[in-house]
């Protein structure tokens, strides 16, 4: 998914764009790996798997704010195209993260 957007979007973005989203996608991809990994060993268990995901949320809003707060201090990096890249991509892999959880449930 995360490839796909990318090479949708490259040919309408200057350099600094273009930046910005292949970091998002760095940040983005590692940190919903890690996120869902964590949840997806609380599966089975509701009161564990609901804390677990709550806490993968906040993970996920709090790495948005921090690269943010870097983002601005660096003119460089394409505030604009990594902040939207970025929440776009944990909403895009947050929303599919079902799919992944049936496909679980199944091979269990």
């Amino acid at each position: 998914m995360i490839a796909v957007a990318i090479a949708a979007l490259f040919p309408f973005l200057a350099d600094e764009g273009r930046r910005g989203i292949l970091l998002a996608a760095g940040i983005a991809y590692p940190v919903q790996v890690t996120a869902f990994g964590v949840l997806l060993r609380a599966y089975g268990e509701p009161a564990r798997f609901f804390v677990w995901w709550g806490v993968g949320v906040a993970v996920r809003i709090s790495v948005v704010i921090i690269v943010g707060l870097v983002a601005l201090r660096i003119e460089s990096l394409g505030a604009e195209a990594l902040l939207l890249s970025l929440a776009g991509f944990f909403f895009g892999l947050l929303l599919i993260e079902p799919a992944f959880l049936k496909a679980a449930d199944k091979d269990t």
